[in-house]
Protein backbone atom coordinates (compact mmCIF):
# COMPACT_ATOMS: atom_id res chain seq x y z
CA UNK A 1 0.00 0.00 0.00
CA UNK A 2 1.73 3.10 -1.06
CA UNK A 3 2.25 5.83 1.97
CA UNK A 4 -0.13 8.98 2.22
CA UNK A 5 2.00 11.81 0.98
CA UNK A 6 2.69 14.23 4.00
CA UNK A 7 1.80 17.30 2.78
CA UNK A 8 -1.48 18.79 1.25
CA UNK A 9 -0.58 19.22 -2.70
CA UNK A 10 0.30 23.28 -2.87
CA UNK A 11 0.53 24.94 -6.29
CA UNK A 12 3.88 26.09 -4.75
CA UNK A 13 4.82 29.09 -7.49
CA UNK A 14 1.02 30.29 -7.55
CA UNK A 15 1.69 34.17 -6.93
CA UNK A 16 -0.85 37.18 -6.32
CA UNK A 17 -0.42 39.99 -7.88
CA UNK A 18 0.21 42.93 -5.66
CA UNK A 19 -2.68 46.23 -5.94
CA UNK A 20 -1.65 48.78 -7.68
CA UNK A 21 -2.49 51.54 -4.97
CA UNK A 22 -2.05 49.24 -1.41
CA UNK A 23 -4.39 50.33 0.93
CA UNK A 24 -1.80 50.50 3.95
CA UNK A 25 0.44 53.03 1.65
CA UNK A 26 -2.21 55.72 2.40
CA UNK A 27 -1.56 55.39 6.24
CA UNK A 28 0.37 58.00 8.15
CA UNK A 29 1.47 56.25 11.14
CA UNK A 30 2.27 58.65 13.88
CA UNK A 31 3.89 57.78 16.99
CA UNK A 32 0.90 57.85 19.79
CA UNK A 33 0.09 55.89 23.23
CA UNK A 34 -3.82 55.65 23.92
CA UNK A 35 -3.55 58.16 26.42
CA UNK A 36 -2.52 60.51 23.58
CA UNK A 37 -5.57 59.56 21.27
CA UNK A 38 -8.05 59.74 24.71
CA UNK A 39 -6.94 63.21 25.17
CA UNK A 40 -6.21 65.00 21.23
CA UNK A 41 -7.74 62.89 18.61
CA UNK A 42 -10.90 64.48 19.01
CA UNK A 43 -9.19 67.92 19.26
CA UNK A 44 -8.39 69.26 15.94
CA UNK A 45 -6.65 72.03 16.94
CA UNK A 46 -4.47 70.19 19.41
CA UNK A 47 -4.26 67.08 16.31
CA UNK A 48 -2.90 69.72 14.24
CA UNK A 49 -0.66 71.13 16.11
CA UNK A 50 0.57 67.38 16.96
CA UNK A 51 0.86 66.46 13.34
CA UNK A 52 2.94 69.81 12.56
CA UNK A 53 5.03 68.65 15.34
CA UNK A 54 6.10 65.31 13.92
CA UNK A 55 6.15 66.59 10.50
CA UNK A 56 9.22 69.03 11.15
CA UNK A 57 11.00 66.18 13.04
CA UNK A 58 10.30 63.31 10.85
CA UNK A 59 9.35 64.14 7.46
CA UNK A 60 10.08 60.93 5.84
CA UNK A 61 6.97 59.77 7.24
CA UNK A 62 4.70 61.60 5.76
CA UNK A 63 4.25 62.39 1.50
CA UNK A 64 6.81 64.52 -0.25
CA UNK A 65 4.12 67.16 -0.77
CA UNK A 66 2.55 67.30 2.61
CA UNK A 67 4.52 70.49 3.66
CA UNK A 68 2.24 72.23 0.75
CA UNK A 69 -0.82 71.82 3.33
CA UNK A 70 -3.37 69.55 4.56
CA UNK A 71 -6.62 69.76 6.15
CA UNK A 72 -8.24 67.29 9.01
CA UNK A 73 -11.72 66.05 6.86
CA UNK A 74 -13.22 63.91 9.57
CA UNK A 75 -13.01 60.58 11.09
CA UNK A 76 -13.35 56.78 9.37
CA UNK A 77 -15.82 54.56 10.48
CA UNK A 78 -15.37 52.97 14.00
CA UNK A 79 -13.17 49.45 14.18
CA UNK A 80 -15.33 46.67 14.59
CA UNK A 81 -12.02 44.80 15.65
CA UNK A 82 -11.17 47.37 17.81
CA UNK A 83 -14.51 49.23 19.33
CA UNK A 84 -13.57 52.64 20.14
CA UNK A 85 -10.67 53.23 17.88
CA UNK A 86 -11.00 55.38 14.79
CA UNK A 87 -8.48 56.64 11.71
CA UNK A 88 -8.58 60.28 10.87
CA UNK A 89 -8.85 61.16 7.64
CA UNK A 90 -6.23 64.01 5.98
CA UNK A 91 -6.52 65.56 2.89
CA UNK A 92 -3.64 67.61 0.96
CA UNK A 93 -3.57 70.59 -0.91
CA UNK A 94 -3.93 68.61 -4.20
CA UNK A 95 -7.09 66.48 -2.73
CA UNK A 96 -5.04 63.19 -2.13
CA UNK A 97 -6.26 61.45 0.64
CA UNK A 98 -4.59 59.95 3.59
CA UNK A 99 -5.09 58.55 6.68
CA UNK A 100 -3.67 59.23 9.96
CA UNK A 101 -3.03 56.18 12.65
CA UNK A 102 -1.78 56.01 15.98
CA UNK A 103 1.12 53.95 16.01
CA UNK A 104 -0.15 51.75 19.45
CA UNK A 105 -2.61 50.13 16.55
CA UNK A 106 -1.48 47.79 14.33
CA UNK A 107 -1.73 47.74 11.03
CA UNK A 108 -5.31 45.92 9.86
CA UNK A 109 -6.49 47.42 12.86
CA UNK A 110 -5.95 43.72 14.10
CA UNK A 111 -4.93 44.45 17.95
CA UNK A 112 -3.22 47.36 19.76
CA UNK A 113 1.14 47.15 20.99
CA UNK A 114 0.32 45.81 24.46
CA UNK A 115 -1.41 43.18 23.37
CA UNK A 116 0.73 42.00 20.43
CA UNK A 117 4.48 43.05 22.15
CA UNK A 118 4.82 39.66 23.42
CA UNK A 119 3.56 37.20 21.03
CA UNK A 120 5.31 38.93 18.27
CA UNK A 121 8.65 38.86 20.16
CA UNK A 122 7.98 35.04 20.63
CA UNK A 123 7.04 34.55 16.90
CA UNK A 124 10.71 35.93 16.00
CA UNK A 125 12.54 33.36 17.81
CA UNK A 126 10.43 30.70 16.51
CA UNK A 127 7.49 29.79 18.59
CA UNK A 128 4.88 28.97 16.43
CA UNK A 129 1.12 29.81 15.39
CA UNK A 130 -0.57 27.00 17.51
CA UNK A 131 1.57 27.59 20.74
CA UNK A 132 0.82 31.20 20.59
CA UNK A 133 -2.94 30.53 20.45
CA UNK A 134 -2.03 28.72 23.62
CA UNK A 135 -0.75 31.54 25.27
CA UNK A 136 -2.56 34.58 23.79
CA UNK A 137 -5.75 33.37 22.35
CA UNK A 138 -7.20 34.08 18.82
CA UNK A 139 -6.46 31.04 16.14
CA UNK A 140 -3.66 29.61 14.69
CA UNK A 141 -4.39 31.61 11.57
CA UNK A 142 -4.66 35.05 13.30
CA UNK A 143 -1.00 34.82 14.51
CA UNK A 144 -0.07 33.42 10.97
CA UNK A 145 -1.45 36.43 9.40
CA UNK A 146 -0.69 39.24 11.62
CA UNK A 147 3.39 37.93 10.74
CA UNK A 148 1.74 37.55 7.15
CA UNK A 149 0.19 41.46 6.90
CA UNK A 150 3.69 43.03 8.17
CA UNK A 151 5.65 41.55 5.33
CA UNK A 152 3.04 43.48 2.73
CA UNK A 153 5.16 46.60 3.93
CA UNK A 154 8.37 47.87 2.23
CA UNK A 155 11.12 45.40 3.45
CA UNK A 156 14.00 48.15 2.94
CA UNK A 157 11.98 50.77 3.13
CA UNK A 158 10.40 50.13 6.61
CA UNK A 159 14.11 49.41 8.02
CA UNK A 160 16.05 52.23 6.52
CA UNK A 161 14.09 55.40 6.65
CA UNK A 162 16.72 57.57 5.70
CA UNK A 163 18.21 57.21 2.46
CA UNK A 164 21.64 58.44 3.34
CA UNK A 165 21.70 54.73 5.89
CA UNK A 166 21.24 52.57 2.73
CA UNK A 167 24.36 50.30 3.36
CA UNK A 168 26.96 50.52 0.76
CA UNK A 169 28.46 46.53 1.29
CA UNK A 170 26.07 43.91 1.31
CA UNK A 171 26.15 40.41 2.15
CA UNK A 172 23.88 37.70 0.47
CA UNK A 173 23.55 33.98 -0.04
CA UNK A 174 20.53 31.13 -0.37
CA UNK A 175 19.39 29.02 2.65
CA UNK A 176 17.75 25.78 1.77
CA UNK A 177 13.95 24.94 2.99
CA UNK A 178 11.93 22.60 2.72
CA UNK A 179 8.63 24.08 0.90
CA UNK A 180 5.68 22.09 -0.03
CA UNK A 181 7.45 18.70 0.45
CA UNK A 182 10.46 19.87 -1.99
CA UNK A 183 12.57 22.14 -1.56
CA UNK A 184 13.24 25.60 -2.32
CA UNK A 185 15.50 28.67 -1.90
CA UNK A 186 15.40 31.41 0.69
CA UNK A 187 17.80 34.62 -1.35
CA UNK A 188 18.62 36.57 1.78
CA UNK A 189 20.01 40.20 1.61
CA UNK A 190 21.88 41.84 4.22
CA UNK A 191 23.06 45.32 5.38
CA UNK A 192 24.03 47.44 8.16
CA UNK A 193 23.84 44.32 10.39
CA UNK A 194 19.66 43.63 9.23
CA UNK A 195 18.12 41.85 6.76
CA UNK A 196 17.03 44.23 4.03
CA UNK A 197 15.92 41.35 1.35
CA UNK A 198 14.24 37.63 1.83
CA UNK A 199 12.64 36.05 -1.02
CA UNK A 200 11.29 32.84 -1.77
CA UNK A 201 12.02 30.75 -5.39
CA UNK A 202 11.79 27.15 -6.47
CA UNK A 203 14.95 27.09 -8.36
CA UNK A 204 18.71 28.68 -7.80
CA UNK A 205 19.35 29.41 -11.47
CA UNK A 206 20.49 32.63 -12.74
CA UNK A 207 16.79 33.72 -13.65
CA UNK A 208 14.84 32.65 -10.42
CA UNK A 209 17.79 34.37 -8.49
CA UNK A 210 17.93 37.42 -10.44
CA UNK A 211 13.96 38.03 -10.01
CA UNK A 212 14.73 37.06 -5.96
CA UNK A 213 17.68 39.58 -5.50
CA UNK A 214 15.25 42.35 -8.21
CA UNK A 215 12.63 42.89 -5.20
CA UNK A 216 15.38 43.94 -2.64
CA UNK A 217 16.87 45.86 -5.82
CA UNK A 218 13.55 47.68 -6.45
CA UNK A 219 12.60 48.29 -2.85
CA UNK A 220 15.86 49.75 -2.28
CA UNK A 221 15.84 52.08 -5.25
CA UNK A 222 12.42 52.97 -4.01
CA UNK A 223 14.45 54.55 -1.53
CA UNK A 224 17.20 55.97 -3.35
CA UNK A 225 16.67 55.77 -7.02
CA UNK A 226 20.53 56.23 -7.06
CA UNK A 227 21.56 53.67 -5.43
CA UNK A 228 24.33 51.71 -5.98
CA UNK A 229 26.13 49.42 -3.26
CA UNK A 230 29.55 49.03 -3.89
CA UNK A 231 30.50 45.11 -2.79
CA UNK A 232 28.31 42.20 -1.84
CA UNK A 233 29.92 39.61 -0.42
CA UNK A 234 29.00 36.15 -1.90
CA UNK A 235 29.98 32.39 -1.70
CA UNK A 236 31.81 30.78 -4.98
CA UNK A 237 27.49 30.31 -6.51
CA UNK A 238 28.32 31.79 -9.81
CA UNK A 239 23.98 32.24 -10.18
CA UNK A 240 24.12 34.71 -7.01
CA UNK A 241 27.14 36.64 -8.69
CA UNK A 242 25.71 37.05 -11.91
CA UNK A 243 22.11 38.26 -10.29
CA UNK A 244 23.84 40.94 -8.46
CA UNK A 245 26.52 42.24 -11.39
CA UNK A 246 23.19 42.31 -13.63
CA UNK A 247 21.14 44.42 -11.01
CA UNK A 248 24.02 46.56 -9.95
CA UNK A 249 26.42 46.81 -13.07
CA UNK A 250 29.26 48.48 -10.76
CA UNK A 251 29.20 46.59 -8.05
CA UNK A 252 32.28 44.26 -6.92
CA UNK A 253 31.84 40.88 -5.96
CA UNK A 254 33.92 39.83 -3.22
CA UNK A 255 34.67 36.28 -2.26
CA UNK A 256 33.51 35.16 0.95
CA UNK A 257 37.14 33.35 3.20
CA UNK A 258 34.95 31.74 5.54
CA UNK A 259 33.45 29.09 2.94
CA UNK A 260 36.90 28.38 1.81
CA UNK A 261 37.60 27.77 5.11
CA UNK A 262 34.92 25.56 5.79
CA UNK A 263 35.34 23.49 2.96
CA UNK A 264 39.29 22.37 4.45
CA UNK A 265 37.63 22.20 8.15
CA UNK A 266 34.89 19.94 7.00
CA UNK A 267 37.74 17.36 5.86
CA UNK A 268 39.94 17.69 8.81
CA UNK A 269 38.61 18.67 11.95
CA UNK A 270 41.61 18.12 14.07
CA UNK A 271 44.08 19.87 12.28
CA UNK A 272 44.18 23.03 14.50
CA UNK A 273 47.39 24.03 13.37
CA UNK A 274 45.98 24.22 9.62
CA UNK A 275 43.14 26.27 11.05
CA UNK A 276 45.07 28.34 12.94
CA UNK A 277 47.24 29.05 9.80
CA UNK A 278 44.82 29.98 7.52
CA UNK A 279 43.17 32.45 9.69
CA UNK A 280 46.47 34.09 9.66
CA UNK A 281 46.80 34.55 6.11
CA UNK A 282 43.21 36.01 6.21
CA UNK A 283 44.34 38.45 9.19
CA UNK A 284 46.33 40.33 6.76
CA UNK A 285 46.41 43.95 6.76
CA UNK A 286 46.98 44.67 3.55
CA UNK A 287 47.08 43.03 -0.28
CA UNK A 288 50.43 42.57 -0.20
CA UNK A 289 51.06 40.77 2.78
CA UNK A 290 48.09 38.66 2.25
CA UNK A 291 49.61 37.06 -0.73
CA UNK A 292 53.16 36.93 0.89
CA UNK A 293 51.13 35.41 4.06
CA UNK A 294 49.01 32.55 1.70
CA UNK A 295 52.41 32.06 -0.21
CA UNK A 296 54.30 30.81 2.44
CA UNK A 297 51.35 28.89 3.89
CA UNK A 298 51.51 27.13 0.61
CA UNK A 299 54.84 26.74 1.21
CA UNK A 300 54.32 24.97 4.93
CA UNK A 301 51.03 22.60 3.34
CA UNK A 302 53.78 21.14 0.97
CA UNK A 303 55.79 20.01 3.53
CA UNK A 304 52.73 18.63 5.62
CA UNK A 305 51.16 15.12 4.45
CA UNK A 306 47.09 15.69 3.43
CA UNK A 307 44.55 13.33 2.22
CA UNK A 308 43.64 14.06 -1.39
CA UNK A 309 40.32 15.83 -0.59
CA UNK A 310 42.67 18.19 2.08
CA UNK A 311 45.10 18.71 -0.66
CA UNK A 312 42.63 19.66 -2.87
CA UNK A 313 40.57 22.15 -0.99
CA UNK A 314 43.81 23.68 -0.10
CA UNK A 315 44.84 24.27 -3.80
CA UNK A 316 41.12 25.85 -4.45
CA UNK A 317 41.74 28.34 -1.49
CA UNK A 318 45.23 29.48 -2.59
CA UNK A 319 44.34 29.37 -6.11
CA UNK A 320 41.84 32.04 -5.17
CA UNK A 321 44.09 34.31 -3.21
CA UNK A 322 43.36 37.76 -5.82
CA UNK A 323 39.64 36.90 -5.45
CA UNK A 324 40.10 37.32 -1.92
CA UNK A 325 42.88 40.20 -2.36
CA UNK A 326 39.72 42.03 -3.93
CA UNK A 327 38.51 43.02 -0.59
CA UNK A 328 41.40 45.27 0.40
CA UNK A 329 40.21 47.60 -2.53
CA UNK A 330 37.27 48.48 -0.51
CA UNK A 331 37.77 49.15 3.38
CA UNK A 332 34.60 48.33 5.42
CA UNK A 333 33.33 45.40 2.43
CA UNK A 334 32.52 42.37 4.20
CA UNK A 335 35.23 39.73 3.72
CA UNK A 336 32.91 36.62 5.10
CA UNK A 337 29.51 35.84 5.37
CA UNK A 338 28.25 36.15 8.93
CA UNK A 339 26.45 38.99 9.00
CA UNK A 340 24.12 36.78 7.08
CA UNK A 341 24.67 33.65 8.60
CA UNK A 342 23.89 34.54 11.84
CA UNK A 343 20.23 35.28 10.68
CA UNK A 344 20.05 32.53 8.25
CA UNK A 345 20.73 30.60 11.77
CA UNK A 346 17.93 32.02 13.20
CA UNK A 347 15.75 31.50 9.65
CA UNK A 348 17.02 27.63 9.75
CA UNK A 349 15.21 27.35 13.66
CA UNK A 350 12.00 28.79 12.21
CA UNK A 351 11.67 26.65 9.47
CA UNK A 352 12.57 23.84 11.86
CA UNK A 353 9.55 24.76 14.54
CA UNK A 354 7.27 24.76 11.54
CA UNK A 355 8.39 22.27 9.98
CA UNK A 356 9.53 23.82 6.71
CA UNK A 357 7.00 26.20 4.69
CA UNK A 358 3.39 25.19 3.65
CA UNK A 359 1.84 27.18 1.71
CA UNK A 360 2.35 29.01 -1.74
CA UNK A 361 4.77 30.99 -2.79
CA UNK A 362 3.02 34.29 -2.31
CA UNK A 363 2.02 34.01 1.40
CA UNK A 364 5.20 32.09 2.09
CA UNK A 365 7.29 34.88 0.70
CA UNK A 366 4.99 37.43 3.41
CA UNK A 367 5.52 35.48 6.08
CA UNK A 368 9.41 35.31 5.61
CA UNK A 369 9.04 39.29 5.04
CA UNK A 370 6.99 40.01 7.98
CA UNK A 371 9.21 37.47 10.26
CA UNK A 372 12.67 39.77 8.90
CA UNK A 373 11.06 42.96 10.11
CA UNK A 374 10.50 41.21 13.07
CA UNK A 375 13.66 40.67 13.94
CA UNK A 376 15.00 43.75 12.48
CA UNK A 377 13.65 46.00 15.06
CA UNK A 378 12.85 43.25 18.03
CA UNK A 379 15.20 44.54 20.93
CA UNK A 380 18.38 43.32 22.20
CA UNK A 381 19.13 41.06 24.57
CA UNK A 382 20.11 42.84 28.00
CA UNK A 383 23.75 42.81 29.19
CA UNK A 384 24.70 42.93 32.76
CA UNK A 385 26.31 45.90 33.96
CA UNK A 386 26.95 47.49 30.49
CA UNK A 387 24.49 49.22 28.94
CA UNK A 388 24.00 48.94 25.21
CA UNK A 389 24.42 52.03 23.02
CA UNK A 390 21.67 50.77 20.77
CA UNK A 391 18.14 49.05 21.14
CA UNK A 392 18.00 47.05 18.01
CA UNK A 393 19.46 46.45 14.71
CA UNK A 394 17.46 48.91 13.19
CA UNK A 395 18.16 51.30 15.60
CA UNK A 396 21.98 50.72 14.98
CA UNK A 397 21.37 51.75 11.24
CA UNK A 398 19.35 54.55 11.43
CA UNK A 399 21.33 55.77 14.72
CA UNK A 400 17.78 56.88 15.88
CA UNK A 401 14.12 55.86 16.51
CA UNK A 402 10.36 56.71 16.98
CA UNK A 403 9.61 55.38 20.21
CA UNK A 404 11.33 53.72 22.80
CA UNK A 405 8.98 50.58 22.35
CA UNK A 406 10.70 48.44 19.73
CA UNK A 407 7.07 47.51 18.50
CA UNK A 408 5.65 51.24 18.20
CA UNK A 409 9.17 51.90 16.51
CA UNK A 410 8.47 49.52 14.04
CA UNK A 411 4.42 50.44 13.42
CA UNK A 412 5.72 54.22 13.34
CA UNK A 413 8.52 53.04 10.51
CA UNK A 414 5.22 51.40 8.16
CA UNK A 415 4.01 54.93 7.50
CA UNK A 416 3.43 54.65 3.97
CA UNK A 417 4.09 50.67 3.89
CA UNK A 418 8.19 52.10 3.74
CA UNK A 419 7.00 53.41 0.21
CA UNK A 420 8.70 56.84 -0.44
CA UNK A 421 6.19 56.51 -3.53
CA UNK A 422 3.71 55.28 -2.37
CA UNK A 423 3.61 52.21 -4.29
CA UNK A 424 4.39 48.59 -4.22
CA UNK A 425 8.09 47.52 -5.61
CA UNK A 426 7.47 45.35 -8.48
CA UNK A 427 7.79 41.69 -7.95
Amino acid sequence: MDARPKTRQVNRERRTPPPQAPRGAKQIVIPMIRQQYDGIWQDAERMRAFVDEWAQLAPELFPEDFDEGYCLHGFGRESRKLPGLKLRKIVLADGTPYWLRPSFVTSYMTGTVDQLAYPLLLAVYGVPPWLLKIGFGHSDMYWYRVIERLGRNSLVGTTVRDSAQLPEHLVADEHHADWAGQKGYVPTTVGGGCILGVALTASADDAHLQEAYGVFAAEARDVDPEYAPQTVNTDGWASTQNAFQTLFPLITVVLCFLHGFLKIRDRCRKARELHRRVWDVYRAATAEEFRRLMNEFQQWCATQTWTASVREMLTKLWNKTESYVVAYDHPGCHRTSNAVDRPMNRLCRLMYASRGLHGHQSSSELRLRGWALLLNFRPYAPRSNQPRTHDSPVHRLNGKRYHEHWLHNLMVSTSLMGFRNHKPAIR
